[in-house]
């Protein structure tokens, strides 16, 4: 019976619930918008210019300079060719902020924490298997290990017998605020590890920015270590990046604004910096988008591994100094300069068996940069496969291509 005085059908009445909104950080797929439709909407006034270009171009743009002198009425077509590929793209950025695709809660529980950290156990019933320390990189979330239940790295490991614990850094709070690189593996890896080696020693396993972690954790307390496996891992800075050591500095001096009596470095300017790597890379990936919503095609592994791209955490001011100054800037990394807990981190005299994946056409960790870490350890197995750097993780083949290979070598140690 509706309430005394209220018609049967008035809204308090009514089964129309709101229709569940984007996470909020799909606005962050306006950085994409504002860089890839800058680019588009530029080139048409560049398009005269060509005429006059330089002879050592490349073949395909010395084509289309020829073509600029031979038809300089073309601008007008290109102006309308540009604007039709930036309405598929704005299409794709607008299929992707609405659709209903969200990440379920199915995280692993988590069996310690200390500060804003924990770590995860993906098989807490085999309590006997073999553990894995899983260790991301510090500025993006676990998940990409863990895109969907039917394709997880992480659940891949617990099938084969293994023990994953992967370590959830989350948001640095007031504990983490003075933290450096090298902080996060003595006062959170190692505390980690003791709980991971608690039987027997541990493999150690790293992505990203998280295999120099790893790296530094092994290096540290190698008698806790039973191997060592560093995926897409950056090492030279200087070797395959667009920046060199003096564009690094001048991009550490641009970040020093941010970081001006803050404690954090945003999320938003390092995905700014990301970004600046691939400037059209978004482009095509949401041209693509808009392509296959047209066709009907299951998108929902590329919007969820969307959400992780555009739902990257903070950096603590220290750490980021480390990380774009030490590092990318100055190097200390490949000239074997790069201290933690007061040892020098020298790959060369780590003795563990190690297995090296180098992604070959890896934009964000190029192979230049990867390639002397595996060279600089002895007991180094190295994988090439032919895939980017989030498509080991998130690609359609990853699993055959990249984790059952792993999954092999692990089980022979």
């Amino acid at each position: 019976m509706p309430p005394p005085n209220k018609p049967p059908h008035s809204p308090m009445t009514q089964q129309n619930p709101r229709p569940p909104q984007p996470p909020l950080h799909r606005h962050r797929a306006g950085l994409h918008l504002a860089t890839t439709l800058s680019a588009l909407l530029s080139l048409p006034s560049a398009w005269p210019n060509l005429k006059n270009a330089s002879p050592s171009l490349s073949p395909n743009l010395q084509a289309l300079a020829k073509l600029s002198s031979e038809h300089p009425d073309l601008t007008p077509y290109l102006t309308r060719e540009m604007a039709l590929r930036a309405r598929n793209f704005m299409q794709g950025i607008t299929a992707y902020r609405k659709h209903a695709t969200r990440r379920g809660d199915e995280s692993a529980p988590v069996i310690w924490q200390s500060g804003s950290t924990k770590l995860r156990d993906y098989a807490p019933k085999s309590l006997v298997a073999p553990v894995v320390l899983v260790v991301p990189s510090l500025v993006n979330r676990f998940t990409i290990m863990d895109v969907q239940p039917d394709h997880s790295f992480l659940r891949m490991l617990a099938l084969h017998g293994f023990r994953p614990l992967v370590v959830d850094w989350d948001e640095p709070g007031e504990a983490e605020e003075n933290f450096t690189a090298g902080d996060y593996v003595t006062q959170r890896l190692i505390p980690a590890l003791q709980i991971a080696a608690a039987e027997r020693p541990a493999h150690i396993l790293g992505y990203c920015m998280g295999g120099l972690l790893a790296l530094a954790l092994a290096t540290l307390v190698p008698t806790q270590a039973r191997s060592l496996s560093l995926l897409a891992t950056p090492w030279d800075f200087h070797a395959g990046f667009a920046a060199t050591g003096q564009e690094g500095a001048a991009l550490e001096e641009k970040l020093k604004v941010f970081l001006a009596g803050d404690a954090f470095l945003s999320a938003e300017v390092m995905q700014s910096v990301f970004t600046s790597f691939q400037p059209l890379h978004a482009f095509r990936k949401f041209s693509t988008l808009a392509t296959q919503m047209e066709k009907g095609e299951d998108v929902s592994r590329f919007v969820l591994t969307e959400d992780w791209l555009n739902d990257g955490v903070n950096l603590s001011a220290p750490a980021a100094r480390e990380c774009f100054g030490d590092w990318c800037a100055r190097n200390v990394t490949a000239a074997n300069k790069w201290r933690v807990g007061g040892a020098v981190i020298d790959p060369r005299k780590l003795t563990l068996p190690a297995y090296v994946v180098v992604p070959g056409r890896d934009r964000i960790v190029p192979p230049e940069s990867a390639m002397p870490l595996a060279h600089a350890l002895s007991h180094a197995i190295r994988h090439e496969p032919m895939m980017g750097h989030i498509g080991i993780m998130a690609g359609s083949d990853a699993p055959e291509r990249v984790w059952k290979p792993l999954v092999g070598w692990l089980g022979k140690h």
